[in-house]
């Protein structure tokens, strides 16, 4: 008899990594403003410079950015080597007590990611959501109640960071953070990465 498989197949790959301890400017030296005037659960507030990643003083913060980027795109994803990646744009948030982030995703980008800087057990997890006009693995139009979750049912995905843990998935995959439940502030990096360089092609893999 031939066992069973499953073939995760056109799946979303989210990368996480704890990439250990680095060293580290004073981040609260920077300039911050609150991401929504009306206030609120988003009134977090966000870095004005929206390019930190930039900066001459966190080089080293971007070159640990840019090596896990390298094993997403190239490794994981399989990328050719012909093809490099590049942050666009990066920036600060930080969250207080009963603040959160809302459904999004990101536009005119391919990567995106965030690294925890400051986390807790408490703080929130990174939450990522299904496309609503899925057909897969059912239509919306069905709303199957399902006896176990899993990564094939599921309409929503959470993941309780670490400090020093960085997550990458593709830009356009909806996600949100939970509202910080701890009195302690989360402090994330997010990014985001473009590519250039030569590229196309229609590729195809066999399964046997």
């Amino acid at each position: 008899m031939t066992a069973q498989r499953i073939f995760a197949l056109f799946s979303t790959p989210l990368y996480v990594n704890n990439v250990g301890d680095f060293p580290r400017p004073d981040f609260r030296s920077l300039e911050y403003s609150t991401a929504a005037e009306t206030g609120g659960v988003y009134n977090f507030r966000t870095s004005v410079d929206k390019n930190v990643l930039h900066r001459p003083e966190l080089k080293g913060v971007h070159d640990v950015v840019m090596k896990e980027v390298d094993v997403y795109a190239h490794g994981v994803c399989g990328v050719s080597r012909n093809v490099e990646f590049y942050v666009t744009n990066s920036w600060i948030n930080v969250h207080r007590r009963g603040q959160a982030a809302g459904q999004h995703i990101h536009g005119n980008s391919l990567i995106s990611g965030v690294l925890y800087l400051e986390v807790n057990e408490t703080s929130g997890d990174l939450v990522f959501h299904r496309d609503i006009y899925s057909l897969i693995p059912f239509p919306p139009a069905l709303d199957f109640d399902v006896d176990t979750f899993n990564i094939y049912n599921c309409k929503s995905w959470s993941y309780k960071p670490k400090v020093n843990d960085i997550c990458l998935f593709p830009s356009p995959v909806m996600h949100s953070a939970d509202a910080n439940e701890s009195d302690e502030e989360r402090w994330c990096l997010a990014f985001n990465v473009f590519a250039r360089g030569s590229f196309g092609g229609l590729h195809q893999l066999s399964i046997k």
